[in-house]
């Protein structure tokens, strides 16, 4: 690393921890929910602070403009986390392909074992006399295993769209029903 460039990791080390700087990598991880008791969230806090130097020593070789420049930092902090968390499931083993012929909602295990779902349990056997089988996969999805819309699109093999229509449905069923 000749002299400039360590020159720009400092000035960019600086710049992350002048003021509240720092709350862009917070925002990022809260966006993403990885909260404080993830097993990852102290390394994705290093991670999340080299991205922003590295977005940072972009930005200002690209000479990119002062206003959009923290958003640019902060769209640049977030894609580095998705590649990070990525690369973590891909080095544990999290993601799993899954046939046809597999039921993808299987592998959840009782629910009714665990005290703390047991509202969340009589929420979805209320819905299930209101709701379709594909509102009942959303919800299985996103309650028992915590998926956002974009993973529950992957996992079921479906565009975002129709993810988005079935949540939809589901307030609006919940709302005629209050």
């Amino acid at each position: 690393m000749n002299y400039q460039e360590q020159r720009d990791r400092t000035e960019a080390f600086n710049f992350l921890l002048d003021g509240d700087h720092e709350l862009i990598i917070y925002g990022v991880l809260k966006r993403l929910h990885v909260m404080k008791g993830n097993p990852l969230y102290d390394d994705m806090v290093q991670e999340g602070r080299l991205a922003f130097v590295n977005k940072y020593i972009q930005g200002i070789n690209a000479e990119k403009k002062p206003d959009p420049f923290l958003a640019y930092i902060y769209q640049g902090v977030y894609w580095a986390m998705i590649d990070y968390m990525n690369k973590q499931r891909v080095a544990d083993g999290h993601i799993y392909e899954t046939t046809g012929e597999d039921d993808p909602l299987a592998e959840i295990s009782d629910a009714n074992q665990s005290v703390e779902k047991m509202d969340g349990v009589a929420l979805i056997e209320t819905l299930s006399g209101l709701c379709t089988m594909n509102e009942l996969k959303y919800l299985k999805c996103a309650y028992y295993l915590g998926m956002n819309v974009t993973e529950i699109a992957l996992y079921l093999g479906i565009n975002r769209k129709t993810v988005y229509r079935w949540r939809k449905s589901i307030i609006r069923k919940v709302g005629n029903r209050l």
